[in-house]
């Protein structure tokens, strides 16, 4: 098989999989966005289908205290590192007939915020399941007791189920902890056990148990989200342990940001599965960085092979390239996803509207999205865009998948009255309220405004543009956001142009002025915000 990396691009990072039958099922974190939790399929661990979310309705949980704090920065750095709430970490299991998925989500009350960016965090521990992840309706949450992130599930040959996880206390990733559990109701069945604090005894994280030949395998990420960020592994007899550390740890280890043949950087956070003929498998995450330090997508899921063969005691993992097993390294770019002409027997229809995604939590009521994606009304929210408030901000996107593309929106029928006091609605690149750039029609000011910030950046980064627009009336102003892997330029028109004629560039961001240590990736959408009360409709939507 050959296969080319990414294979899941754009913020798809923590990539948890498991194989059922002859399909392979995979999970990434999703943090501040709804629905959450976006689940893939595939037959050959090449091309990818997303098929649906295992938060999918509102009722489930509340992602709206999915903030993102700015903490201090790594090493020497002057830059703030973002650290976003919500949906961390999912591991995905399938026993008995059932697929169930554990996950933390992590809420971030800045009003308990000393400081210390963990002082303001409390974690909601949960499973949900299904008897059929294709027809993608889950179950209402199971909550769980832990005080920690990255929930394993692991099911054992006598049927009873153990959650390992990174405890949180008393002091944040101290360890890999573990008890036994009741999935059905989330009742502890044994004391919670410390297991291992990993090889280099830093963030022990992202826990992943397996048993092979009568051994239990503890697989886990350390070193930090970044740089150091590397995957160990630990051996034992019994669940409980001890474990004992491989000679050979980090397995999978850091790379040197520095160094132009690395392709994959950050590599971790993985997962283990066994495709039909036995051969081994890792999913984890990856960054690609360019020189200048330019991370555009954020953290991605990788693919490679991993070496264990026989009775061979600890597995050996190959550095995530571009394109491995019988390929050729191919272009920088993943184009998106693969062709998904393998597995049509997926009985899932793949919608337009499939991987549109909210902040936080949404009001529905106020978006109304057509069949194909391509029109779609808002109503304005008074939340903007650089706002946290536990409100519904009115916005609706797509993470970006590509390195290079193009976005385009048609705002028709735009108000003209000056009552319309701060109504603001456009296309916007989007990360979290500290950082986003957007290019927008403002018509008390009758304007054409771009604005970009990042409160994250030292100094800060804050500019408005605006662009006085003579017209009486306008019918229609189409915005265009153009990206590659260094710059993101922003243009619109009004009026007037087909094709590409006519359009006006309104400003340039340097991809560096938006990348930063962070756990997401941008999002590129729609949005209307104001205290207006008047529906905003979208039309030619391509995002």
């Amino acid at each position: 098989m050959a296969h080319r990396n990414p294979i899941i691009p754009g913020f798809a990072p923590d990539p948890s999989v498991v194989r059922i039958d002859k399909t392979f099922y995979l999970v990434n974190s999703s943090f501040h966005l709804y629905p959450g939790l976006p689940i893939f399929a595939s037959r050959d661990l090449v091309s990818w289908r997303h098929i649906g979310n295992a938060i999918h309705r509102p009722t489930q949980l509340s992602l709206a205290q999915s903030g993102t704090s700015l903490n201090p920065g790594p090493g020497e750095s002057s830059e703030k590192a973002p650290a976003t709430g919500g949906l961390y970490a999912p591991t995905i299991r399938h026993h008995k007939g059932m697929a169930y998925i554990v996950c933390t989500n992590v809420i971030y009350d800045a009003s308990r915020d000393t400081g210390d960016w963990a002082s303001g965090l409390s974690f909601q521990n949960f499973i949900v399941s299904t008897p059929d992840i294709c027809v993608g309706q889950w179950s209402d949450p199971v909550f769980f007791d832990f005080h920690g992130i990255d929930p394993d599930l692991f099911f054992d040959d006598d049927g009873r189920a153990y959650i390992a996880g990174s405890s949180w206390s008393p002091s944040p990733s101290c360890c890999i902890s573990c008890f036994e559990i009741n999935v059905s109701t989330g009742r502890k069945l044994s004391e919670e056990r410390p297991l291992w604090r990993g090889h280099s005894q830093i963030i022990p994280e992202g826990p992943h148990i397996y048993k092979r030949n009568g051994s239990y395998y503890l697989l886990i990420a350390e070193g930090g989200t970044h740089d150091g960020h590397c995957v160990a592994v630990a051996r034992a007899e019994s669940i409980w342990g001890p474990y004992a550390s491989c000679a050979q740890n980090p397995i999978l280890k850091p790379t040197n940001a520095l160094d132009p043949s690395v392709y994959a950087h950050y590599n971790g956070h993985g997962d283990l599965v066994q495709d039909p003929s036995g051969a081994w498998w890792l999913v984890c995450l990856g960054v690609r960085r360019d020189r200048a330090g330019r991370m555009v997508l954020g953290r991605e899921t990788f693919l490679t092979p991993v070496n264990w063969p026989g009775n061979q005691t600890w597995p050996q993992i190959q550095q995530p390239i571009p394109r491995t097993i019988c390929g050729t390294a191919s272009d920088k770019d993943s184009e998106g996803f693969l062709p998904s002409r393998h597995i049509e027997a997926v009985p899932s229809p793949f919608s337009p509207r499939l991987d549109l995604v909210w902040v936080r939590n949404p009001d529905l009521k106020r978006c109304r999205i057509s069949a194909d994606g391509k029109m779609i009304s808002l109503f304005p929210s008074q939340t903007d865009l650089g706002q946290c408030t536990g409100c519904p901000t009115s916005f609706v996107g797509r993470r970006q998948r590509r390195l290079e593309g193009v976005a385009t929106a048609c705002l028709v029928n735009p108000p003209m009255s000056d009552d319309a006091g701060d109504a603001k609605m456009g296309l916007a690149y989007y990360k979290d309220e500290h950082r986003y750039a957007r290019i927008m029609y403002e018509p008390s000011a009758k304007t054409v405004t771009f604005e970009v910030v990042n409160w994250a950046k030292n100094p800060p980064i804050s500019r408005n543009k605006r662009l006085a627009v003579d017209f009486t009336p306008p019918t229609r102003v189409q915005f265009q956001i153009l990206y590659t892997e260094q710059l993101i330029h922003f243009l619109y028109r009004v009026n007037e142009g087909v094709g590409r004629e006519g359009w006006r560039s309104c400003g340039l961001v340097d991809t560096l002025e938006m990348t930063g240590h962070d756990f997401t990736g941008p999002v590129i959408g729609v949005f209307a915000t104001g205290t207006e009360e008047e529906w905003r409709t979208f039309e030619e939507v391509d995002i």
